[in-house]
């Protein structure tokens, strides 16, 4: 079968960046965000986040190939800004969002968890540990001042630009 293995979707290569950036010659104020190993549910998000900037004229994204595991982000700003900025303006927003979700959701297992009589709006850690990846209730959520960077780790969740 010429099919790729299906660790590919998920694992960057040696030497390949997250995110890479092409400035495009036909649109003024506007770059092309390549995306590696991503599809379009991390797109569509950051396309519509995006759009509610109104800096923003244009954001649009496109999967080349199915079988290449990667999105095409584009975005055009009015000169008052940068694509870069409003890219990290974007992504800021979503995780402070998304962020409110888990929390809203860890709230709400600690509570089902809980037993009777307990106070149910005590701020502690879920019994079940957390849910997801990131630990937003550990010291280091975030500590390193980048974009959702996690310390001294270099993995997927950082986005360096």
């Amino acid at each position: 079968m010429n099919a790729p293995e299906r660790y590919e979707m998920f694992t960057l290569p040696e030497g390949v960046r997250k995110i890479s950036i092409v400035k495009d010659p036909k649109m003024a104020n506007c770059l092309q965000f390549n995306i590696q190993r991503e599809d379009h549910t991390i797109a569509n998000i950051l396309r519509y986040q995006l759009l509610q900037n109104p800096l923003v004229l244009f954001a649009a994204y496109r999967s080349p190939h199915p079988l290449e595991y990667y999105v095409e982000l584009k975005v055009q700003t009015a000169p008052k800004t940068t694509p870069i900025a409003v890219m990290r303006e974007a992504i800021q927003s979503l995780m402070v969002e998304y962020g409110n979700i888990r929390s809203a959701f860890d709230a709400e297992i600690y509570r089902l968890d809980a037993p009777a009589g307990e106070d149910s709006r005590r701020s502690a850690r879920p019994a079940y540990g957390g849910f997801g990846a990131m630990d937003t209730q550990s010291n280091d959520f975030g500590s390193s001042g980048d974009m959702g960077g996690r310390g001294g780790r270099n993995d997927d969740v950082d986005i360096d630009f």
